[in-house]
C-alpha cells in the first residue's frame, strides 16, 4: 500500500528554519517568506523562541484566527 501525500491543510502554516549564521527564522509556508508582524520579520531568533512563536502562530491559524494582525 502506497502512502498518500498529506493534504496541504494538514501541514503547518508556519515553520522554523535555521539561518546560515545560526539564528532561526519563522517562515510562512504559503509565501515562503519570513513571517512578520508590526513591520518586524521573525528572523534572528533563538531556536526556543522560534519554536514557541511558530507553535502559537500555527495554533491561531488552525483556529481560523489571523495570528499576525
Amino acid at each position: 500500500m502506497e502512502d498518500e501525500p498529506c493534504p496541504f491543510e494538514d501541514l503547518p502554516r508556519y515553520e522554523i528554519r535555521q539561518e546560515p549564521r545560526g539564528g532561526w527564522t519563522i517562515v510562512d509556508t504559503l509565501t515562503s517568506l519570513p513571517a512578520a508582524t508590526d513591520g518586524r520579520d521573525f528572523v534572528g531568533l533563538t531556536k526556543r523562541d522560534a519554536e514557541d512563536i511558530a507553535r502559537e502562530l500555527n495554533l491561531s491559524a488552525a483556529q481560523g484566527r489571523d495570528p499576525l494582525l
